[in-house]
Formats: C-alpha cells, structure tokens, sequence
C-alpha cells in the first residue's frame, strides 16, 4: 500500500508544473526554443523573440526622443494588463518608441495569439546575464538597470517612460493623455 501511495504522489508530483518562479524556458518545446535569439536591434523580425539585458535596451533607447518599455506577464489576467496592441497604438499616437519585454516564457502562446494585432519586436530578458534563475530577482535587476538611482522597489508598474535617453518615470498603468 506504502509503495502504491508513493508511486501516486510521484506521478502527481511530476505532472505539475510550477510557471513563473523561473524563466521558464526549459518548459517550451524545440519550435518555441527555435525562437528565442539573441537581441539583434537591427535585422528584427516577429517570428523571433531578442534576450536582451537592461544595459542593450538602454544603449538602443539613448538613440530614440522618446521610448516606452512595457515589461509584461505572457498571460498576464490583471487589469492593468492591456492586449499588446493598446500599447502599440498609444506609443504611434504619442511619439514613443515601443519595447515589449516579457519578463519570461510561460504562457508565450498567449501573447503570441495576439501577433496579428500589433508588429512591434518581441523582447525578453535575458535571466542568463543576471546570474540567476529566479523571476523575481532578475527581473528586479533589470528594471533597477533601466530607471538607475530613480529605481523604485516598492513600484512594481511596468511602464517605464524614457525621454532623450535618460528614465523619466515608471507607471503601471498608460496615463489618460
């Protein structure tokens, strides 16, 4: 009865799956792996999605007027999540340069799902440069990257606004204007 009861959890045990404590990408099959490359700011395409660390996005949003980067959940149900498009469409109508950053891979599908509706680059960050495997710390790490001394812990939105290359604020969700 021992041996049955153990062989029962095992198996429970095995078919679960804990999403978000890491990056999850040793959870995705070959064809999404096939995806996931190296940040390329030159020759980008929808069909991929860029690793990138705080310091690569930063060197390329020196180069814009006015940049947004959107770290998001794939998946994301809150309601301070928005369809991709959303943020695609304020960031044409306001001057901003738009970067989607997934701050890991579970539930990639799902933003995938919405590709049709916005052409902006793909990003994620890149948890093999932080050292870590752990969500919560590099994606800290990367966020204390983009908005330096001006880093806010206690503010988790994920909008960060950046104007003539240098951080101006960090919002959680897009203003009214």
């Amino acid at each position: 009865m021992k041996k049955l009861l153990l062989l029962a959890l095992l198996t429970i045990s095995q078919s679960c799956a804990i999403h978000g404590l890491t990056d999850d990408y040793t959870k995705l099959g070959e064809s999404r792996k096939a995806m996931i490359v190296d940040a390329d700011f030159q020759n980008q395409s929808t069909e991929k999605v860029y690793k990138v660390t705080g310091p690569q996005l930063l060197s390329e949003i020196q180069k814009q007027d006015k940049a947004i980067v959107y770290e998001f959940t794939n998946g994301c149900t809150s309601d301070h999540c928005k369809p991709m498009a959303i943020y695609e469409r304020y960031a044409r109508e306001h001057g901003y340069k738009l970067y989607l950053v997934m701050s890991g891979f579970a539930n990639l599908d799902e933003t995938l799902a919405q590709r049709n509706s916005f052409s902006s680059p793909l990003y994620a960050i890149n948890a093999a440069a932080y050292g870590t495997r752990y969500r919560g710390k590099y994606s800290r790490m990367f966020r204390q990257e983009l908005s330096g001394d001006l880093y806010d812990d206690d503010n988790y939105g994920g909008l960060f606004f950046f104007e003539n290359g240098k951080f101006v604020r960090q919002l959680t969700e897009l203003p009214n204007s």
